[in-house]
């Protein structure tokens, strides 16, 4: 960083409310294949506490059911890369990614032009970063920002689970992306709402109630963590490859941790920036844009105070709201340059 842009964040964190700018550590999940629909359905059915994970988004965090995944796509990687990138899929401004296959060694999204991502942000300004996947696709991520992230799992959802909560004891990640695919699986499989997509839910949500009681148990992660859970996509049937049908656009967005308000929902805290869809489908050219997927890049760095991730366009001023307090970047953009790292 250059002189004049330190001398601008000091003075920067002297005049913007701690609350603003407070989280130390930010955790960013996708559970696969999670419909908002159905998830919705679940929650409140549930009266046994099965369910203790992410009703805690509910109850402590703040939440929607009705966020929304790319306009065009809805399928993994395509969806991935827009969480990561703050980008849409097509268009002039977007990351372009649209297969959903294992890419070949070497291949990256930079073919075009390198594509910044959090990763870039969080670890040119000094956070420990780190991707915890549960599909092997993901290495396009891992290929793409080698120099940006310092550790990369692919496991099953039960052996990354481990590997991260073992991970975060001793490393306390300032960024991580982390990725659990069971629901997605089983959809595949047997079905979106079946017996066994039910289950495989459940079994997120245990890992949840684990990653939650991780963080309170750890004086370093604890009331210093922000937890942000969304999904690539719902499902219908065994598929979710049409982006038109509601089952397969509708996911949920939450939000958990410090400095959220408890027991918000998303919408009503974003009024004036983001307009609830109901069941329709806005494209990106809606004036006011419903609560995407693709938020959660720029809202976990405005969580630390970084600026938004060069290129971007989903929340790119950054003014999605977890509280009453507004995250404001406390540093200024990357020295004018995209990212340090190259492909």
């Amino acid at each position: 960083m250059s002189r004049a842009a330190t001398v601008l964040a000091a003075l920067w964190l002297a005049i913007v409310p701690a609350a603003a700018h407070a989280a130390e550590h930010v955790l960013q999940i996708s559970v696969d294949g999670l419909s908002g629909i159905l998830l919705q359905g679940l929650l409140q059915a549930d009266t046994t506490g099965d369910l203790a994970g992410f009703r805690r988004f509910l109850d402590e965090g703040a939440s929607t059911f009705n966020a929304r995944a790319d306009y065009d796509y809805t399928i993994t990687l395509p969806n991935h890369t827009s969480m990561l990138t703050g980008r849409p899929v097509l268009g002039p401004g977007g990351h372009g990614w649209t297969s959903n296959d294992e890419p070949p060694p070497g291949v990256t999204l930079h073919g075009a032009g390198y594509i910044a991502s959090t990763f870039d942000v969080a670890h040119d300004r000094g956070r420990t970063t780190a991707l915890y996947a549960s599909k092997s696709k993901f290495v396009l991520f891992e290929q793409s920002y080698p120099t940006s992230i310092d550790r990369y799992v692919n496991a099953s959802a039960a052996a990354m689970h481990q590997t991260l909560l073992a991970d975060l004891a001793a490393s306390h990640w300032g960024y991580a992306f982390v990725h659990y695919s069971s629901p997605d699986d089983a959809g595949h499989a047997s079905g979106w709402g079946s017996a066994q997509w039910n289950s495989a839910v459940r079994a997120v949500d245990d890992m949840l109630e684990g990653l939650f009681a991780a963080i309170a148990a750890d004086p370093e992660l604890r009331d210093r963590t922000l937890v942000i859970l969304t999904a690539d996509h719902g499902g219908t049937g065994t598929g979710h490859s049409d982006p038109s049908k509601p089952a397969n656009y509708a996911v949920p967005f939450f939000a958990w941790g410090d400095g959220v308000q408890a027991g918000a929902d998303l919408y009503a805290l974003n009024a004036a920036t983001r307009a609830d869809p109901g069941t329709s489908r806005p494209s990106y050219t809606t004036a006011v844009q419903p609560i995407r997927n693709g938020d959660g890049a720029n809202l976990a760095l405005a969580a630390f105070g970084l600026p938004a991730v060069p290129g971007s366009s989903i929340d790119a001023a950054q003014d999605l709201r977890l509280g009453p307090v507004p995250r404001i970047p406390i540093f200024p953009p990357l020295d004018g340059r995209a990212v340090s790292a190259s492909p």
